[in-house]
């Protein structure tokens, strides 16, 4: 890529009451940024010396397009005053897209992953997200992974317990989704007050895949 994924901030928390010309600024400063994205989409097209078919590039160019389509989802949240909240089964309310640490409960977790089907429900028989979060524990136990890893691989796909599970080929072309996921893994890090390190990540990362 001739211009390097500098990580654009999705955008700040949104203020309900800033409404629609808040919305019109968001608006104006994507316009700035869907001009660099054509721009690096025709430079990568036309430039023999970028090899576009490596992970790096795509995840880069994936990344671009994910944070403003986000911030194109918190324009139209400010032009509706703000993004929306779900009840949760312990009683109380949380917003997806902009998750409050202290409305995140492990009991809605457990609760919400044990009810949810990998696979979309497309597999033989049910196999819960909560089943699969287990098996994904134990696994990095059996690699000699630490407790923060242990912890980070039971509650790796926690966000999905509010944001619903979405198939791997889905999720990324999906606008917005993998920074909704990003923020709600860090709101759950800090509601658990769990440290992971890049290393522990990594380990996470090859269990879920290997099982």
């Amino acid at each position: 890529m001739t211009e390097p994924n500098d990580g654009a901030d999705p955008g700040p928390s949104l203020d309900p009451d800033a409404g629609p010309e808040r919305a019109l600024e968001e608006l104006e400063a994507l316009e700035d940024e869907v001009v660099r994205l054509k721009r690096v989409v025709r430079d990568a097209e036309g430039d023999t010396d970028i090899d576009t078919d490596t992970d790096t590039d795509t995840d880069a160019l994936r990344s671009r397009f994910e944070d403003a389509a986000t911030r194109l989802q918190n324009a139209l949240a400010l032009a509706n005053g703000g993004h929306g909240s779900i009840d949760t089964r312990s009683g109380g309310r949380i917003t997806p897209l902009e998750p409050d640490p202290g409305s995140i409960a492990l009991e809605d977790i457990a609760h919400g992953l044990s009810n949810l089907s990998r696979f979309t429900g497309q597999g033989k028989d049910f196999y819960s997200v909560a089943r699969h979060a287990v098996h994904v524990s134990r696994e990095v136990e059996a690699r000699g992974g630490s407790l923060a890893a242990q912890r980070w691989g039971l509650l790796h796909d926690a966000s999905e317990a509010y944001l619903s599970d979405v198939p791997a080929p889905v999720k990324r072309t999906l606008p917005g989704y993998t920074c909704a996921e990003k923020r709600l893994h860090e709101a759950v890090r800090e509601t658990f007050d769990l440290e992971v390190s890049a290393a522990d990540e990594q380990l996470v990362d090859a269990a879920d895949a290997a099982v």
